[in-house]
């Protein structure tokens, strides 16, 4: 019987999930607010003002508790919370930095809360308290370093396979040699746990040429399911499996196809739909004439050729927009903002994510904010929802990092495969196989005694992870490219 790899979030929000209710409220631009628990968001007056960075988060109630600019935090009555301003952005209060903040519980105490923000020097946190001031919280310690890592806009966290701890992920960008202008895009992973903060993990990401211009803007997004990161480098789009037991990051596929204008042109929002089957691009467009691209990605030798522009703005004169930020909601609709000769007061909707082309129905302009103007930011939201990853090796509580038995060191051969892929050094007695698609969904699983071969003739063409563990412990995981 297959079983479900990661948990998805259609399957908890049929009815919107419990703890989904934590991304219920958003605040954002210009003392714009919405709550999602009526069919249609409803608006609400916030305290807020920033053009880019943005974070809310409510209780497991749909209660909003806090929410912050990177710079100051304001409680549920849109005062600022005690001792919640002066917090270090590294600029001024209409910052433009895509993604400098994001809160995230605490793993180890259901009262506190990490906000992270940046100031490109230094990555920094602040704990919020919820337990003082009669709910309304307390910042019990503000701008502490958490690294000195210089990094780019991108700002983003997974839940950890055990569904309680965080992986939080940077993305930095070097020069290969001192003058050049081939750059090397990686990352680096910090598990939160009830530990505390970790030390940084580096995983590699890619080569980016002189072609490239702006790459340190735009968004980085997870999926729903936790197992994918795209993230927005210029003119092009990069995709990376992560696995979420190790913080394990590794880049499989390249969107280069998108034309670009001009030096001054780039693509900058993306976001996945819930099932995680569409990716949606924007790129704001030279004088306002915005794009927004579909992807498919059932097949990773095609992403390319699944291309779709769904909308596309070629009015320069009042009506001109440059599309900006993604963000799911816990309706499963995708909204996005857009500004043009002045800021309006609506953000645009996809309304169907998951269905290709045009189906998806995209309206523009549709979503009132009550009068409150929308700048380039929505919410920085991970999927609070994302729960155990079940049978992965690392599903308990107490398994912050993955065992990883170094005795073995297996290899499997070919990739890409066919019908059969073979261990090497295949360890002794009963193994768990995982094979999961790219959407995190388990299409293959066998409990048996260790084999040094696998039987892999009933999976169609495609990307897949594979994964073995033993013991409740992980031996490998790796992706696999089959061909058919």
């Amino acid at each position: 019987m297959k079983q479900t790899f990661l948990i998805t979030i259609a399957a908890l929000l049929s009815c919107y999930g419990f703890t989904q209710n934590r991304a219920i409220n958003w605040a954002f631009g210009d003392s714009a607010g919405l709550n999602f628990a009526t069919e249609h968001p409803t608006p609400f007056l916030s305290s807020i003002v920033m053009s880019e960075p943005c974070a809310s988060i409510s209780d497991e109630e749909g209660n909003l508790l806090f929410y912050t600019n990177g710079k100051t935090i304001w409680n549920a009555a849109h005062e600022i919370m005690l001792n919640g301003n002066f917090l270090d952005l590294g600029a001024g209060t209409l910052s433009s930095t895509t993604q400098a903040v994001i809160i995230l519980p605490d793993p180890g105490d259901s009262n506190k809360y990490y906000i992270f923000h940046h100031d490109f020097n230094y990555l920094k946190y602040t704990i919020v308290d919820m337990s003082f001031e009669d709910g309304s919280g307390l910042v019990t310690t503000k701008n502490n370093i958490a690294s000195d890592i210089p990094f780019t806009e991108k700002l983003q966290a997974v839940r950890h396979a055990n569904g309680r701890d965080w992986w939080l992920m940077i993305e930095t960008i070097t020069e290969v040699e001192e003058g050049s202008l081939i750059d090397s895009i990686n990352f680096y992973s910090f598990l939160i746990s009830p530990s505390g903060i970790s030390e940084p993990i580096l995983h590699e990401g890619t080569i980016l040429t002189d072609q490239e211009t702006l790459i340190s803007l735009g968004q980085m997004k997870f999926n729903q399911q936790g197992n994918m990161l795209a993230c927005t480098n210029g003119r092009s789009i990069n995709l990376y499996y992560f696995d979420r037991c190790s913080g394990y990051l590794s880049h499989f596929y390249n969107i280069d196809s998108i034309f670009i204008g001009n030096n001054n042109d780039r693509l900058y929002g993306l976001e996945f739909s819930n099932q995680g089957n569409k990716l949606y691009i924007t790129k704001p467009g030279e004088e306002g004439k915005g794009y927004l691209y579909q992807y498919t990605l059932d097949s990773i030798s095609d992403i390319k050729n699944t291309e779709v522009i769904i909308y596309k703005n070629l009015d320069t004169g009042f009506q001109k927009l440059y599309l900006d930020q993604l963000q799911l909601g816990i309706d499963n609709k995708i909204y996005l903002t857009s500004v043009g000769p002045s800021y309006p007061t609506f953000l645009s909707v996809i309304n169907e994510p998951n269905l290709g082309g045009l189906a998806c129905n995209f309206d523009t302009l549709t979503i009132s904010t009550g009068g409150k103007i929308v700048r380039l930011g929505l919410p920085n939201m991970p999927n609070y929802n994302l729960g155990v990853m079940e049978k992965s090796g690392c599903d308990t509580i107490g398994t912050s990092a993955i065992n990883t038995i170094s005795n073995y060191a297996i290899q499997l051969y070919p990739n890409p495969a066919h019908n059969y892929i073979y261990l090497k050094q295949a360890p002794q007695g009963i193994v768990q196989i995982h094979v999961a698609d790219i959407y995190g969904k388990e299409v293959l699983y066998f409990n048996q005694q260790s084999t040094d071969v696998i039987n892999i003739s009933t999976l169609p063409s495609g990307l897949y992870f594979i994964t073995i563990t033993q013991e409740n412990a992980m031996l490998i995981t790796q992706k696999l490219v089959v061909e058919r």
